[in-house]
């Protein structure tokens, strides 16, 4: 088994999913951040984001 193989099934026993997603190149550290944060805190959830022209806050639920 590859070094590569034996990394994604300590994950996959972590409980982790690997996924592939497309987001805008400038807000890539910013999806990263929020990656981690997830999957070291698993009782954090997501459901606001803020408009970065307006500064206010927009749900997830209302989009």
């Amino acid at each position: 088994m590859s070094r590569n193989k034996q990394y994604e099934q300590r994950q996959k026993a972590k409980g982790l999913v690997k996924l592939t997603v497309w987001v805008p190149f400038g807000r890539i550290d910013e999806f990263k951040m929020l990656s981690i944060a997830c999957c070291e805190n698993r009782h954090l959830g997501i459901n606001t984001l803020r408009d970065v022209k307006t500064g206010r806050y927009v749900s997830l639920e209302r989009l």
